[in-house]
């Protein structure tokens, strides 16, 4: 099978991390992946906040915890997990990719999930594991996280949408089960 197809398949979501790094030259390529994802007109819309600092994500995660606590909207289980301590919104990886998009651009999300998605595939092929993260945002969004924004060096007025979490796999992951029934042709 191609490899590029075959990595399409095969790759799955990891949510239980090895703590071992991840080489700064792999992280380099995965990013570089990214920046050539396609985006609407090629412009581009988007900001990579590279993030190898555990304690950086430990804090964004703490923060997202407590809105989680307090959120009414949010399962119970979760609710538990967020006031237990043991909430992680990066599930463990020693590292994450957080993308933001340019304000007022109409496709900015778009064009940042086709990044991350061009991030996911290249981590996979280097060996690596990865989960697609959008449930860390609030804790970034309005006044409240005006400063970890900052922190981060997110630029002013971008909105962060989505991370990617990356590292080595603690478990292997089950293979995707036969996806069917989705597709209709008009021919």
């Amino acid at each position: 099978m191609n490899p590029v197809i075959e990595t399409i398949l095969t790759r799955r979501a990891v949510r239980k991390y090895e703590k071992q790094p991840v080489p700064r030259e792999l992280l380099e390529q995965i990013v570089d992946c990214g920046r050539y994802a396609p985006s609407a007109m090629g412009l581009q819309t988007w900001h990579f906040t590279v993030v190898t600092d555990r304690k950086v994500l430990d804090r964004i995660s703490e923060a997202n915890a407590k809105l989680v606590a307090s959120d009414p909207n949010v399962p119970a289980t979760l609710k538990e997990e967020a006031a237990s301590g043991r909430f992680d919104s990066f599930r463990g990886a020693p590292c994450a990719v957080l993308m933001s998009g340019e304000p007022g651009r109409k496709f900015a999300d778009v064009d940042c999930a086709n990044a991350v998605e061009n991030m996911a595939l290249a981590a996979e092929s280097l060996g690596l594991n990865t989960c697609y993260i959008a449930s860390f945002v609030p804790c970034l969004l309005g006044e409240q996280g005006a400063q970890l924004r900052r922190e981060l060096g997110i630029p002013e007025g971008y909105t962060p949408n989505l991370a990617l979490a990356i590292g080595y796999g603690a478990d292997a992951p089950t293979p995707a089960p036969r996806r069917e029934g989705c597709v209709n042709w008009v021919e």
